[in-house]
């Protein structure tokens, strides 16, 4: 006998997104899994997104659409998460697709192995065509603990909160932190301590469309300063929950500051001296720690090193390392 399909609300901030959002919305009207409430959260748009969203809604009865002055992507998804009354909650951005599958194969996982939140793989894309990625959807299981590590190593488990079916009574209380950049990471272990065990699909149900001048290859102003505070708090907590992910999480940590700090030399070789001083006495105090680590990439160790030795010498190693890469 066939399952009953649970709501599920889809919460997709919008904001001046013209070009790609009939596309998003394409992806989603075109879903297996029927049973959806599709919210367009309209965060100040000024290029006529609005309008567009108004047009969906009256496309498809399941869309409904909040105008709200600007606010940022935690505001917006703030607001859908308040305004959703699904069972279950998925965040999509409005510049991005999924696969005509998606929900039904992440739901389908939950209800199968009874976990509060399922996880798909990703495709990167830059062209104007979605890719269409289909194979055998194999699905496993992990209790809190192991998919908390599997973030922490990124095998398989990112820190963003799009791409994952959530139950909703995770967000009960939680909420994305406003005003900050990197808010998913801010936020989704939070929530994922909540889930009692976490589903894995192993094949790309989102499409992450790859945009000029995203926070991923800009340069490091100000606002990026919140990067460091939330991984140093992922550090403190969850081994407070998990003792064993004292390791992952440090190493997380180290590998992401050292990444930071190379990307301010590379901004400014002077830039905010205080937090440089800071990321250098932090990783100092992690030295023995990390280096007598075994899954750590050696390329990481000898990064490590060199900053123990110098900022001059761990700036022209990632510089050369970069180059490698080109």
């Amino acid at each position: 006998m066939a399952m009953m399909e649970e709501l599920i609300s889809i919460v997709i901030p919008v904001y001046n997104v013209k070009p790609f959002l009939r596309t998003c919305a394409e992806s989603v009207f075109a879903q297996t899994f029927r049973n959806l409430e599709i919210l367009f959260i309209d965060d100040g748009s000024t290029d006529g997104s609005g309008e567009i969203c108004d047009e969906l809604a009256a496309q498809d009865p399941r869309v409904r659409v909040i105008h709200q002055p600007n606010g940022g992507l935690s505001d917006a998804r703030n607001t859908g998460i308040e305004a959703c009354t699904g069972k279950w909650i998925y965040f999509l951005d409005s510049d991005d697709a999924i696969s005509p599958v998606t929900i039904a194969h992440l739901w389908t996982a939950c209800i199968k192995t009874r976990a509060d939140v399922a996880v798909g793989d990703f495709l990167r894309f830059s062209t104007q065509e979605v890719p269409q990625e289909r194979r055998s959807f194999a699905s496993e299981s992990f209790g809190t603990e192991e998919a908390l590590r599997r973030m922490l190593m990124n095998e398989g488990f990112g820190h963003q909160a799009w791409g994952k079916l959530f139950n909703r009574q995770l967000w009960s209380v939680l909420r994305f932190p406003k005003g900050l950049l990197y808010e998913d990471y801010a936020v989704i272990y939070d929530v994922m301590l909540g889930a009692s065990k976490v589903a894995k699909v192993s094949d790309a149900l989102y499409f992450y469309r790859m945009q000029e001048g995203s926070i991923m290859h800009s340069s490091i102003g100000e606002k990026n300063l919140s990067l460091l505070d939330t991984s140093a708090r992922v550090t403190q907590m969850l081994p407070e929950h998990y003792p064993a992910l004292r390791g992952p999480a440090v190493r997380l940590q180290v590998v992401t500051w050292l990444r930071f700090l190379s990307d301010m030399l590379e901004t400014d070789y002077k830039l905010f001296p205080d937090v440089q001083k800071r990321i250098i006495d932090t990783l100092k105090s992690y030295r023995k720690e990390f280096l007598g680590m075994k899954d750590v990439r050696k390329v990481d160790k000898l990064k490590f090193r060199a900053l123990m030795r110098g900022k001059w010498l761990f700036y022209l190693m990632y510089r050369a390392s970069d180059a490698k890469k080109k």
